[in-house]
């Protein structure tokens, strides 16, 4: 899934192949959501669209609705969606990043990726 962040690079959003298995849209929402409530605890703009969320993170909006709606966090009132900032949620992954912080893992370091997108590529 660290295509994603090339993907943000490359000033493209980006979405798996459709349709998902079961398990691979399980494993995707998983994903999805906590890079957004990673995104809600380092965002403290008063406002919040889903065009702001999917040029930053390079996931289509389709799939950061669906999410937000999955887990209970997005309302519509009156022709308008509210994002809402689960406080019980944003808890849960503060302690979750808290305990596997501890842990070893792999993570690409996207100062040191030498890559140009296509189209920028001169020949």
């Amino acid at each position: 899934k660290q295509w994603y962040q090339r993907r943000v690079r490359e000033g493209k959003l980006g979405s798996p192949e459709k349709p998902l298995s079961d398990l691979g849209l399980v494993s995707y929402r998983s994903y999805w959501k906590d890079k957004l409530l990673e995104y809600f605890l380092t965002y403290n703009e008063p406002e919040i669209t889903i065009k702001h969320i999917s040029q930053t993170l390079g996931f289509n909006p389709y799939d950061i609705v669906s999410t937000l709606q999955a887990y209970g966090m997005i309302k519509y009132h009156k022709s308008t969606h509210f994002i809402l900032k689960r406080p019980e949620m944003l808890s849960a992954y503060k302690r979750k990043q808290t305990s596997v912080s501890s842990l070893p893992c792999r993570t690409i370091d996207m100062s040191r990726l030498k890559w140009t997108p296509p189209h920028q590529r001169k020949y």
